[in-house]
This record gives structure tokens, sequence and C-alpha cells, in this order.
């Protein structure tokens, strides 16, 4: 009990010298000018924080023109007709021909001495969009997409 009233007098002490400083109009000045201060830095981080806003909702507008740029873009190119080499088109007839094809079926057919040259050039026509791929297993097969999408002969 008699440590909770030394505190109680300290903080009440610390009070009454805290209202005499307060009739002192300078303690009072010098108060006001930190407070003027702090409402100024305060300010300039504010104004830092909205310029950071508006960067990030301009890059955000620039990304949502670019992803519909590229959505056309994509968009176009499926939708055009493909110019393929007679190469290209014998692979996409055959894989038509058989409804699905491996990379190894392809090599066997056109006399590929490597599996690396069917499957790269089997890979370039579903970049173009030719045909679509699925694996199963261990194995890729691929499936031609649209009958009109290679080049006229």
């Amino acid at each position: 009990m008699p440590d909770e009233q030394n505190e109680f007098a300290a903080v009440a002490g610390e009070f009454r010298k805290f209202s005499d400083e307060m009739k002192n109009p300078v303690v009072v000045g010098a108060l006001l000018h930190r407070l003027s201060e702090e409402r100024s830095s305060s300010n300039l981080v504010l104004k830092e924080i909205n310029a950071k806003l508006d960067r990030l909702l301009a890059l955000e507008a620039r990304i949502g023109e670019l992803e519909k740029r590229f959505d056309l873009g994509s968009v176009g190119a499926a939708g055009a007709e493909v110019m393929l080499p007679e190469v290209d088109e014998n692979i996409v007839a055959f894989v038509r021909s058989q409804k699905r094809a491996c990379a190894e079926e392809v090599q066997r057919h056109f006399n590929y001495r490597g599996r690396n040259a069917a499957s790269s050039r089997l890979n370039r026509l579903v970049q173009l969009g030719v045909l679509a791929k699925n694996q199963v297993g261990k194995k890729m097969y691929f499936i031609a997409l649209n009958p009109h999408s290679s080049a006229m002969k």
C-alpha cells in the first residue's frame, strides 16, 4: 500500500510540474512548433504514399492493356489460317489419320533418326495452335485441333 501511495504522489507531482510548465508561453510555443513539424513530416509521408499508389495504378492499367493486347493477339493467331511447310502439313495429316500420335510414331513414320526432331516439330505445331498435346502416362500424345487450320495445298 505505501508503494501505491508513493507512486500516486510521484505521478501527482509530475502532473503539477507539467501544469506549471503549461503556464509558461515559451514551453507552449515550443510544443506547438514541435507539433507543426510532426504534422509536416506526416504530410510528406502521406504524399509519398499517394505518389506510390498513383504509380501502382498506372502500372496496373498498363498491365491490363498489355493483357488485352496479348489476348487479342492469341485469339487472332488461333482464328487465322496457319501456313505450314509441306513437312509439317504431312505431320498434321498423319496425326489426323491416327487420331492421336506421339513423337515415336512420327519418328518411325517419317524416318527421323531421333525422337528429338519429331518432338520439336510437334511442339512447334502446338505453339502455332494446330495441334494440342495430352500426357498419358509417360508419353505425350498430340491431337489435331481444327481441320481447317493447316494451309491449303
